[in-house]
């Protein structure tokens, strides 16, 4: 309940700001938004929450670009993360990279630039990187990689509820979708001995945001992997107990 009051609250903050600034003579050109907030610590909203942002860009002619720089690609149990939207018009545009193999956007027909080199630099991609991104694709699509994200993303994050409630003062908001997975620690300080004892067990961890860490393992990550996980992190956690 305490989700979705602040989800309305947002989206009125939304569409007040949209208003307010026609009323100055400036027109909101477009919303940019993450399926997942990343950097940010792994901040999640409700599938509803991004439906009814879509349809506020709509109502107001706001262009709505999704950010998939992060979350393309296939972590999330779908190809892109916009799709657990369920929406048949999701974005005018998208970006992605990273996981991509190179950077690059796409969008409606109608957002495409009417005069040539519109959109033109010297850094505009190396086109080979197409060739080792069809190979992506057919490996992704050969070996069922998005159904395997799905399963190991949910041994991932059911073993970290489970650690969650046997360490409530050190693992809390745990939360993810497919492998795309985080939780909070106490505090930065913890977060970092954490990160730094993990490593000494073999485990590489990244930190996002003021005190969480995320999970940005390969397609490839089965579950026996987060098992594997699972198990040396109870120990490092048992040795803050």
């Amino acid at each position: 309940k305490e989700n979705q009051e602040e989800e309305a609250h947002c989206l009125e903050e939304v569409e007040d700001l949209i208003v307010k600034y026609r009323k100055k003579k400036k027109t909101v050109a477009g919303i940019i938004v993450e399926p997942i907030q990343s950097e940010g610590g792994d901040n999640h909203a409700s599938d509803d929450f991004f439906r009814k942002l879509r349809d506020i860009a709509r109502k107001h002619g706001c262009a709505f670009l999704v950010d998939e720089v992060q979350t393309g690609g296939g972590a999330t149990g779908k190809f892109w993360a916009h799709e657990h939207w369920a929406t048949e018009d999701p974005a005018d545009l998208v970006t992605f990279s990273k996981k991509m193999m190179t950077g690059g956007f796409f969008h409606k027909e109608e957002l495409r630039p009417d005069m040539p080199y519109r959109i033109f630099n010297t850094w505009l991609g190396d086109p080979s990187k197409n060739l080792l991104l069809a190979e992506v694709l057919h490996v992704i699509k050969r070996d069922d990689l998005l159904t395997n994200a799905i399963h190991s993303g949910k041994a991932l994050y059911n073993g970290l509820l489970d650690l969650q409630a046997r360490y409530p003062h050190l693992v809390s908001r745990v939360r993810g979708r497919g492998t795309f997975c985080a939780f909070d620690t106490p505090s930065d300080a913890i977060r970092g001995k954490f990160i730094a004892s993990a490593r000494n067990k073999g485990v590489v961890l990244g930190g996002s945001g003021e005190r969480s860490i995320r999970f940005r393992p390969t397609l490839v990550f089965k579950e026996h992997h987060a098992h594997l996980f699972l198990n040396i992190f109870d120990g490092v956690l048992a040795d803050f107990n």
